[in-house]
């Protein structure tokens, strides 16, 4: 079964088990939800599960599972760090988009291994000690590829975020990483009572706000203890003077 909100990722893995005669497609969803419908009725016995949808993610739709109901999982991943996570508590298996043809069949090869009763009682284990782990809400560190290396970012080490088209730069005191992630989903990862919007291209860590200094039309120009200055928006305005209101009435 294959489970992912995009519908490219999905032709994708699509094309690719055809070509496998031992396998047939018994479903495939494009959210949670209706994923975890399939799965209840279907009983595959391996699914192909994106971990980011919206509404339910695919830790979700594991958590909601019964625990011998639980599937064979190869996870479907964009971020880094979602990839990391499933490895480093040995989960079946990831494959990050966009798929490679070789990773993906080292990584059908390794579950066809695995589909006895014994392997699949195991892999339930890890499976639910994986799903233990995702209890944190929000994003603690975001981990990002540079070279052969992977480099884990505190999430409090963040000054500010910005855009950079399909990807975002995130700015410590003393470093620039480029990941793999758009603002919008982002921002969804980042606790919001350490972090803002201020513009549909920056991010920022509240704690780092040294001075704001209103101009017009409930702009700000926001500076931060690295010493940059960003211009937050009107749209974001309700953000910022949600963050100023605390503080107001201590006053």
């Amino acid at each position: 079964m294959i489970i992912d909100d995009e519908p490219l990722a999905r032709r994708g893995v699509r094309a690719r088990l055809r070509k496998m005669p031992d396998v047939k497609i018994v479903g495939e969803c494009g959210d949670g939800t209706s994923g975890l419908e399939a799965i209840l009725k279907l009983e595959p016995d391996l699914i192909f599960l994106d971990v980011q949808m919206p509404g339910m993610d695919g830790f979700g739709v594991l958590r909601a599972l019964p625990a011998d109901h639980l599937p064979s999982v190869i996870f479907l991943t964009a971020h880094e760090e979602h990839a990391v996570r499933a490895f480093e508590v040995s989960a079946l298996d990831y494959l990050l988009k966009p798929l490679d043809d070789e990773r993906f069949e080292a990584a059908l090869n390794r579950a066809r291994k695995q589909m006895d009763a014994a392997s699949k009682a195991e892999l339930a284990g890890r499976m639910l000690r994986l799903l233990d782990q995702q209890n944190e809400k929000y994003a603690s560190r975001f981990t990002v590829r540079m070279g052969s290396r992977i480099q884990v970012v505190p999430a409090e080490d963040l000054e500010w975020i910005s855009s950079a088209g399909d990807y975002t730069e995130l700015h410590t005191r003393n470093a620039i990483h480029l990941l793999r992630e758009t603002m919008n989903s982002l921002e969804q990862r980042l606790d919001p009572s350490r972090f803002a919007r201020i513009h549909r291209s920056r991010i920022v860590n509240l704690a780092a706000i040294l001075e704001l200094r209103s101009i017009e039309n409930r702009e700000y120009i926001v500076k931060l203890r690295d010493g940059s200055q960003h211009r937050s928006s009107r749209t974001y305005a309700d953000r910022i003077e949600g963050w100023l209101r605390p503080e107001k009435a201590e006053k």
